[in-house]
């Protein structure tokens, strides 16, 4: 028996030496690839690009995202209910967000081998403990893109991706929506300044449940529609606590002259949690009218896709 809590023991305090490893390289990539010596994984370019009409949209994932190609078959499920209600969107969702070149947890890393490794035991035991491990990477991301020191870099990165994929995409200058869930919504208002220089178009960011930051890019979003399950109390509630750029008192943050503004609007979305069987993307749980919540978030998002 002490033979068995030994190693217990032993995997416990590696599970957490690895898990303060991955925060403490967290801005290293970034700073990498802005000093040249991290290159951007090679990108098919289409010969000619088809025009297409749009309204264009970009989904960035969630802090539990492993790769611009995997998104969970419940976030998929709730990205074709968003197709079938707007006709003719194009949806950009192979970016990974948390990265600042784009590189996917099972792409060129040093620890390639255990993120895989992770991925695996995910694919067959949702919610296991080691899935903390992908979770604490990408809100190391995170928090790098909100970091005024390190952000700026990762930040035009991340846009430096999306602009590219929506150029494959057939983008010809229409307002560019970022659909966001939880860290997403971070992401999206850090990369927005960079994605607007690029672009020249409005951009405009929707999100579920999202963690907001105090971070100055939010001066660049024509508007923020934040969709809140009202069982959803935690993660949101995250930025606030942590950056007091979004309190009330401060006056001249860019947060709050964001609010003056009137681009910030948030809006209650039935008994939602932020993960689990009862989330935004569900569809086996109803509101009271029978309706699933996946097809409710797919309809409030839509209804502001209709609106620009």
């Amino acid at each position: 028996m002490s033979w068995i809590l030994q190693h217990l023991w032993a995997l416990w305090c590696f599970f957490w030496l690895l898990s303060l490893w991955v925060a403490l390289t967290s801005p290293f990539e970034a700073l990498r690839w802005w000093a040249g010596w991290k290159s951007v994984p090679p990108q098919l370019e289409p010969a000619q690009p088809v025009p297409q009409p749009g309204p264009f949209a970009v989904y960035l994932t969630g802090v539990a995202g492993f790769s611009g190609d995997f998104l969970s078959r419940r976030e998929r499920g709730f990205l074709l209910r968003l197709q079938e209600r707007v006709p003719g969107l194009q949806i950009v969702d192979d970016v990974f967000p948390y990265s600042a070149t784009n590189n996917p947890l099972d792409g060129d890393r040093l620890l390639r081998w255990l993120w895989v490794w992770l991925q695996k035991w995910r694919l067959r035991i949702p919610n296991n403990v080691f899935d903390l491990l992908i979770i604490m990477h990408n809100i190391g991301q995170t928090l790098v893109s909100s970091d005024r020191r390190y952000g700026p870099a990762y930040n035009r990165g991340v846009a430096e991706a999306v602009a590219r994929r929506l150029q494959q995409k057939g983008f010809q200058n229409q307002p560019v929506h970022l659909i966001t869930y939880s860290g997403g919504a971070q992401i999206a208002v850090g990369i927005a300044p960079y994605l607007k220089q690029m672009l020249s178009v409005p951009i405009y960011v929707i999100s579920l449940g999202g963690v907001y930051t105090d971070d100055p890019g939010i001066g660049a979003v024509d508007r923020v529609d934040d969709f809140k399950g009202t069982r959803d109390h935690v993660m949101p509630a995250l930025g606030w606590l942590l950056y007091p750029g979004r309190w009330r008192g401060a006056f001249f943050s860019p947060w709050n002259q964001a609010r003056r503004e009137g681009k910030l609007h948030w809006h209650a979305c039935g008994p939602i949690t932020h993960i689990g069987s009862t989330d935004y993307f569900s569809a086996k749980r109803q509101l009271p009218d029978g309706t699933f919540f996946a097809d409710q978030s797919a309809r409030l998002v839509a209804s502001r896709l209709h609106q620009r």
